[in-house]
């Protein structure tokens, strides 16, 4: 008589999951709040980050322009929302939510939220779909 021994691991991994709209429309000319909030079974630490790209209606790339860690925003230098780019978000309320002033047509396209929240790992990004129109 054989018997069959099964074994079985399971690694347990937990995943921060981030939560946007998936599509937005924001008048021309106004401030636009892009929403992003998470779940993470571990503690808010020192080393959680967001970080946030954007990719233009109809272009083949994404441009980083945004990452927030150690409770500093660091907005970046060369890119199309110089200087209109506020922190919006309180990590330890999982809010990881900017806002951009003055929006304009060509900040159409796909904002992509990406928290990161150590040991926890991200499964998928948050990604909205924003449509600037006329007033």
């Amino acid at each position: 008589l054989l018997s069959s021994l099964y074994l079985s691991h399971t690694v347990k991994v937990s995943a921060v999951e981030v939560n946007t709209p998936e599509e937005m429309f924001v008048e021309n000319g106004t401030d636009a709040k892009l929403p992003c909030t998470f779940t993470s079974v571990e503690v808010i630490s020192s080393a959680a980050s967001v970080s946030w790209s954007f990719q233009p209606e109809g272009a083949a790339t994404r441009i980083s322009f945004f990452y927030y860690f150690n409770g500093k925003p660091y907005p970046g230098k060369d890119i199309p929302f110089k200087d209109r780019i506020t922190w919006a978000g309180d990590l330890n309320k999982k809010d990881a939510s900017i806002s951009i002033s003055n929006m304009q047509f060509r900040d159409n396209g796909t904002y992509i939220c990406d928290v990161k929240n150590p040991p926890d790992i991200v499964v998928k990004p948050g990604e909205i779909r924003v449509r600037v129109v006329e007033k």
